[in-house]
């Protein structure tokens, strides 16, 4: 009977302690395999594809966008034209661990230290959904989901 009862408490607060802690530790991988440039380990943490497809589409539409507000402007066309073979390049920079511990910092890859990943504060989101960010631009970061049992990045949101 005793051991039931310990079951029934024990067992809510395991879950529940999990749920509360999992992307905290899910964090520290991440923030781990960015400053190991550990390639194995971002697989499991980052959604690559996911990531790479929503970042280019969202520099895509941003472009598209300046082009709507510039359009009395003829070469702002042709610039948005060119511009757009270079998606794939930014996209490629980014998605590196020098490109993600870069994120929230206003510097670009090559200027910032992996160390940086060390300010990375979360903010939830909901119960599977939390957000990455710097802790001096809460509004550029990684939004992070939960999938089965761990957590992985599944979109780099950028400040507008």
């Amino acid at each position: 009977m005793k051991a039931r009862w310990w079951l029934a408490v024990l067992l809510p607060l395991v879950l529940g302690g999990y749920l509360v802690l999992s992307p905290y530790f899910a964090l520290r991988g991440l923030q781990v395999a960015i400053e190991r440039r550990d390639a194995a380990a971002l697989e499991r943490y980052v959604d690559f594809p996911r990531v790479r497809e929503a970042l280019k589409a969202d520099l895509h539409a941003a472009m598209v966008k300046e082009l709507e507000r510039n359009q009395e402007n003829p070469f702002a066309a042709l610039g948005v034209l060119l511009a757009g073979g270079l998606i794939q390049a930014v996209v490629d920079s980014l998605l590196t661990p020098e490109g993600l511990a870069s994120v929230g910092t206003g510097k670009d890859p090559g200027e910032v230290g992996l160390e940086e990943v060390r300010r990375w504060r979360l903010k939830w989101q909901g119960l599977s959904r939390v957000f990455v960010h710097h802790r001096n631009d809460p509004q550029t970061g990684l939004l992070m989901e939960r999938q089965g049992l761990g957590w992985r990045v599944v979109r780099l949101v950028l400040n507008p």
